[in-house]
């Protein structure tokens, strides 16, 4: 299964970091699977099969149970290949480029992030497992955030609640699925160029671009970067661990 007969499902694939670690995998030989809510799935998928990659997008809401069940009957003939599982699919809502504060966020949205951010993730890789598990070879891949591992200004309570959860969930999962060579590791990204970051507004992600040691946001293709190693056979002894990927803004 490390062979370009593989496959990878990369959830939140459609823009931004998901779609620069479903590029890399492409790019590194591995047929992708593309996974994501915004039917724009369909066009970024297109953009790689364009240039010659096998991949197949895949519109589905990972917070819906029934919908991600139905997870092999989608991917039909590249089930029994799958070998690599990225877990990047999240949501950050802002309300004019702001986090909500815990006094006056609604339940409603403290709900949904925690149905696409942790219940999600955990729903997309139980249905996965029974074929990750079964070449004695495997790879899955959490994507949390440096919210995850400090206190940062610009994503809301519920975003750094299921991150941080997803570190520990990265943590069991990986001590129960390492007798079936399958390794468990998490990305932790700082401040990224992408769509999400963006809609904090210009002013405040340059002076927050200013307190970075590295003196910039990171860029997609770094973090695709950290999943393509962690994806691939010199990760063989890593499992349960974090990269961070923030330009040196946190260092544990």
């Amino acid at each position: 299964m490390r062979s370009n007969d593989s496959v990878a499902l990369v959830t939140g694939a459609a823009r931004g970091i998901g779609a620069a670690i479903a590029a890399r995998l492409a790019r590194d030989g591995r047929k992708v699977a593309m996974l994501d809510a915004n039917p724009a799935i369909a066009q970024t998928a297109r953009s790689l099969q364009d240039k010659g990659y096998d991949a197949r997008p895949i519109c589905l809401d990972i917070a819906d149970h029934d919908s991600v069940l139905a997870l092999p009957e989608r991917l039909q003939d590249w089930w029994p290949q799958l070998s690599i599982l990225v877990n990047n699919a999240g949501i950050s809502p802002k309300h004019n480029g702001r986090k909500s504060a815990i006094a006056d966020m609604s339940f409603e949205e403290w709900r949904r992030v925690l149905d696409v951010n942790l219940s999600g993730t955990f729903l997309v890789t139980q249905t996965c497992l029974p074929a990750l598990t079964s070449h004695g070879w495997g790879r899955i891949v959490i994507i949390t955030s440096q919210a995850a591992r400090t206190r940062t200004p610009v994503p809301g309570a519920h975003y750094a609640a299921t991150k941080a959860g997803l570190t520990g969930f990265a943590r069991v999962l990986a001590a129960e699925v390492a007798p079936a060579g399958v390794t468990v590791n998490c990305v932790a990204p700082g401040r990224i160029e992408s769509e999400m970051t963006a809609e904090a507004g210009g002013d405040l992600n340059v002076s927050l671009a200013q307190a970075i040691p590295l003196g910039r946001y990171g860029m997609v293709q770094e973090v695709a970067g950290a999943v393509a190693f962690l994806a691939s056979d010199d990760s063989s002894y890593c499992t349960g661990s974090i990269i961070d990927v923030n330009g040196g803004n946190f260092m544990p």
